[in-house]
Formats: C-alpha cells, sequence, structure tokens
C-alpha cells in the first residue's frame, strides 16, 4: 500500500489580496494559479489512492454565504469554533475577525500553511486560532460547541462523512452551520445528518461576493435534539 499523502505540492505564484465578506475586508493569501495543482503528478497519484483533489486552492461561494451567517449570528466572543475542510479558511478568518477562537482543519498541510499566512496578514493575534490535519474518517476526542463548514458537500461520497464529523465533534448544546450553493448532490446531507440522531433545518441564504458576483445557496443548521443532549450523547 502507497504512504499516505498529507500535502499537495504548490510551487507556483502567491499573492496576498482584500476581499469584503458581509461587510467586512480580510486580508487572503492564495494560489496565483490554482489549476497547476490538479495536474501535478504528485496530486495525480493521491487522488488515484484516495480520490482526492485539491480544490482548496479555489475561492468557494459558500465561504461567502458562511461569512454573511457568522455576522448575522452575534456570537460570544471566545467562543470555540471547527472549520472543517477550510481551505483557504476564508469563513474561518471572518469567524476570528469577530472573536472566535477557530481551529482550521483540512485533510491537506498545503492549506492551511495558506490560511496561517492569512492570519498573519490580518494580524490576529496567535492565541486566536490554530491549525491543524483532520481526517474525516478518524476522528480526534474534541467537541466544539460551532462547527463550520463551506462548500464541504460538494460531492456525494463526502456526505455522509461530513455528517459523521458533526456527530462525533458537536457539543452537546452545540451548533453546526454547513453551507452549500444549492448544488443537487448536497440535496440528501439533512437526511444524512437526522440518520445519525441530528437534528436539522434547511435556510436560504444570500451573500455578494466581488469576485463571483451574488451568490444564492443553502445553511443547514444542525444541533443535537434535547432527547440526545439529556442522554449525554
Amino acid at each position: 500500500m502507497k504512504p499516505s499523502r498529507v500535502e499537495s505540492p504548490y510551487t507556483g505564484p502567491v499573492a496576498e489580496v482584500s476581499v469584503r465578506v458581509a461587510g467586512r475586508t480580510l486580508r487572503l493569501v492564495k494560489p496565483v494559479e490554482p489549476d497547476r495543482l490538479l495536474d501535478d503528478p504528485e496530486v495525480v497519484a493521491w487522488n488515484e489512492d484516495e480520490d482526492y483533489m485539491p480544490y482548496w486552492a479555489y475561492l468557494w461561494p459558500g465561504a461567502f454565504l458562511l461569512g454573511e451567517a457568522l455576522v448575522a449570528g452575534a456570537y460570544e466572543p471566545g467562543t470555540r469554533a471547527l472549520e472543517i475542510g477550510c481551505g483557504l479558511g476564508l469563513s474561518g478568518l471572518v469567524a476570528v475577525s469577530l472573536g472566535l477562537h477557530v481551529h482550521f482543519t483540512d485533510h491537506d498541510l498545503t492549506p492551511l500553511r495558506f490560511v496561517e499566512a492569512s492570519l498573519q496578514a490580518n494580524q490576529f493575534e496567535p492565541n486566536r486560532a490554530s491549525t491543524g490535519l483532520l481526517d474525516w474518517r478518524t476522528l480526534p476526542v474534541e467537541r466544539y460547541p460551532l462547527i463550520l463548514g463551506a462548500d464541504v458537500t460538494y460531492e456525494k461520497r463526502l456526505i455522509p462523512l461530513v455528517a459523521g464529523v458533526i456527530a462525533g465533534l458537536l457539543d452537546p448544546d452545540g451548533l453546526a452551520l454547513i453551507t452549500d450553493p444549492n448544488r443537487s448532490v448536497a440535496a440528501g446531507f439533512g437526511d444524512a445528518v437526522k440518520a445519525l440522531g441530528l437534528a436539522t433545518e434547511a435556510v436560504p441564504a444570500e451573500a455578494h461576493s466581488d469576485e463571483l458576483g451574488p451568490i444564492r445557496g443553502t445553511i443547514h443548521r444542525v444541533w443535537r435534539p434535547l432527547a440526545s443532549r439529556s442522554a449525554g450523547i
């Protein structure tokens, strides 16, 4: 068996840009030529091993939807949040700007390096954020009061994995926010989380991006029903 890979080899140019999200301007460090990753021999081999592609290098619409939801949510400063499949980490950066403590996670080390550069570019205090690898098939024991995921249900095979992460890592009284720009493959997400004993509601959402234009999608709010909390699940 080939060793599991943990880092996609991006060697192209990098840019630091300003991005507006929910009325806030953030500095984002990103690859200038993300397409070059898709044809890299190491990435092709990784894809053959694990069906993985480094889509983290692109700016996705769900991050803007999630950023809007975070700004509107008035979350308590200091709240611990976990971002899954963070990619470039735009929505997590919005959360940090709101005073939340965010643990950015991905399956690939390279996007975490970009997130760390963006945290520095925004001059956020180091103790307000952390980064780490997270394999959705092997979960740690930590639980979080807030779990964030933007555009993490873009393939059907990912839906049960995302549902499993939420079921495994959400605090008894916690909330998960998963956003999607109304892709048809994400239609089964609600059923997947309900099958694990969680409650959910799908809320229509809108955002605007200078890069992507008007964005429409859905925010899936996920929580544990009262009976589950009483049972200590």
